[in-house]
């Protein structure tokens, strides 16, 4: 289905279409002086106001998604300089990258109460669709402030002029945040739409009941204070939402929602501009690459996150990929994850060289090349590529090709949103900005978390099992027995280890490993793997390696921003920052 959906949004005023093709790529306004919307139109319009804030650079298309949210056990910031030190986890309450997402995440907040107080008891949402599609929103900000910051203020007003008593708020605890933002969220189910028709730009039903099932994960997690006696029942609401979608929408019930037979394809989808309703339950939505003011974008994904392409300006007429950083790497533990965990027998003989047996994941997650140009010499013949030209492998064997990989396991750059030619459609496009979508809840993750909360639950079934081998085969490889996995420790490390392999750079791990309190442990595994001989050369192991040194158990939260508890005088800076 290709993008964009325009169905609902055709009756923006064309006055306003000029800027996007879709509504959720305008700048709209919000009503905020206690007016009510005249028209549909304006409903829809000031909707869009409260999704826009998920494509901003800001939340999902850099600060929050890649600098805040991406950096763990799986992922690396690849660099030895930069801007902005939450890569390293060396930020503190005046770095400027946690102050844009929290300010950015909380004008969705607002935009979100100030359009339910103008549209609510309004003629033009009678059956208050609306209403609740931005409820769900307000409700989601709040739950990733909660995960991300711990406690928080909640905010259930529109705050209409800064340096008043509406700017005061103090924080509210973070459990007693989360178990507001599920009510919020469950009161929106009976209302929300159950077909795919703006999917998945607009939530669903299914995308509610897919992040419910997250929220109640992580609020059974470790991590979160004064939960201890709600943990099993957490743990069984997670479990039922994630089955909902699945028996309602899954192969189990409509079959609107499936995995797509590809893994790569998926994620090709999001690259060439399409959409994969089946799949993909929620994605930020981004639009063209800034080369006009009809073709804008917010989201540096592909370009900071991708493979690294530097071909000279004489020949970007040439390239095969277009201009990226590509400034995160997988880790070894990643692919280990992939090639030594969880593989049958057979497949553990088999060699990093041959492509049997490999992954389909790790094939396109962390390829053995990039397009940054260099030279290699082995038996004394020397081997050139030309940057954003030539696939440039990190490393080869004489008389091998760049397809298999021997070694440099450690260094390689995020393949997974590639602004490989081929798939952007465009070629020789030096923009640092792109169209391409970042995933927020696949559907994949909902069959994993049905497996995980099952676990935790009730301990392994079959059930729970066949989920994970769902992905498993549409990985393309193998599965050991249900009895391999027949003790709840043995499958909880098995869905963990799955988790990772299926949902790496996609902003999820660093939070599973959060609410799995062993996010310091998991993150010190940096230092012995970067000794290892497999890493790579170069100097990405002594970057991975400090970074792993800096993390401390504070960094399980943010801290507040400096500028927040200057203008907010109830709230107090989080212990340890």
């Amino acid at each position: 289905m290709k993008k964009k959906i325009y169905s609902i949004f055709a009756a923006v005023p064309m006055a306003l279409a000029v800027v996007s093709c879709n509504f959720l790529d305008v700048d709209p306004e919000v009503i905020t002086d206690g007016n009510f919307y005249n028209s549909e139109q304006e409903v829809i319009y000031g909707l869009a106001g409260v999704y826009g804030v998920i494509n901003s650079e800001e939340f999902y298309g850099n600060n929050y998604s890649l600098m805040l949210s991406n950096t763990d056990d799986l992922c690396y910031y690849n660099r030895t300089t930069a801007n902005n030190y939450s890569v390293w986890y060396r930020h503190d309450a005046s770095s400027p990258e946690i102050y844009s997402a929290w300010t950015m995440i909380y004008r969705g907040v607002n935009n979100a109460n100030a359009f339910m107080e103008a549209v609510q008891n309004s003629e033009f949402d009678q059956d208050h669709k609306y209403y609740n599609e931005a409820r769900f929103l307000r409700a989601y900000y709040h739950f990733i402030l909660a995960q991300a910051w711990g406690d928080i203020p909640v905010r259930k007003t529109a705050v209409t002029e800064l340096g008043t008593d509406e700017t005061n708020c103090p924080a509210t605890p973070q459990l007693q945040a989360l178990q507001w933002v599920a009510s919020e969220m469950e009161a929106c189910l009976d209302l929300a739409d159950t077909e795919l028709t703006n999917a998945p730009s607009r939530i669903t039903r299914y995308t509610i009941l897919g992040i419910l099932s997250r929220v109640y994960l992580f609020m059974a997690g470790e991590t979160v204070s004064g939960n201890d006696s709600y943990k099993h029942e957490y743990f069984g609401k997670a479990r039922d939402y994630a089955d909902m979608v699945i028996t309602e929408a899954g192969e189990e019930g409509s079959n609107i929602l499936y995995l797509n037979p590809s893994y790569s394809q998926f994620f090709i989808n999001m690259i060439e501009d399409v959409y994969d309703p089946h799949e993909s339950l929620w994605e930020a939505d981004f639009m063209g690459n800034r080369s006009s003011s009809d073709n804008w974008s917010n989201g540096r994904i592909g370009d900071l996150i991708g493979l690294q392409s530097t071909a000279d300006v004489g020949t970007y007429g040439e390239v095969n990929c277009n201009y990226a950083y590509g400034q995160y790497n997988g880790s070894m533990k990643l692919w280990n994850l992939y090639w030594t965990e969880d593989r049958t027998d057979d497949e553990d003989e088999l060699q990093d060289d041959e492509a049997a047996g490999w992954d389909a994941r790790q094939a396109w997650n962390m390829p053995p090349y990039n397009y940054a140009g260099g030279s290699f010499t082995a038996g004394g013949v020397t081997t050139t590529w030309r940057g954003g030209i030539d696939k440039t492998p990190y490393r080869v064997s004489p008389n091998t090709t760049f397809d298999v990989p021997t070694i440099a396991r450690g260094v390689r750059n995020c393949g997974k949103y590639r602004r490989e030619t081929i798939y952007e459609g465009v070629k020789g496009d030096r923009g640092t900005f792109t169209p391409i979508n970042y995933p927020i809840l696949r559907y994949s993750d909902v069959l994993l978390m049905y497996a995980e909360a099952s676990n935790e639950y009730e301990g392994p079934t079959q059930r729970a099992y066949d989920m994970v081998k769902k992905v498993r085969d549409r990985a393309g490889i193998k599965t050991r027995d249900y009895s391999e996995y027949s003790s709840q420790e043995a499958f909880r490390q098995f869905v963990r280890n799955e988790r990772g392999r299926e949902l790496c750079f996609e902003s999820l791990r660093k939070y599973d490993l959060i609410r799995w309190g062993i996010f310091v442990d998991a993150m010190k595994g940096y230092i012995p793997d970067t000794q290892d001989t497999d890493w790579g050369t170069g100097n990405t192991a002594g970057v991975a390696s400090s970074t792993a040194s800096a993390v401390q158990a504070r960094h399980i939260v943010l801290p507040i921003p400096s500028i927040e508890l200057g203008v907010n005088a109830d709230l107090v800076q989080n212990p340890l920052w």
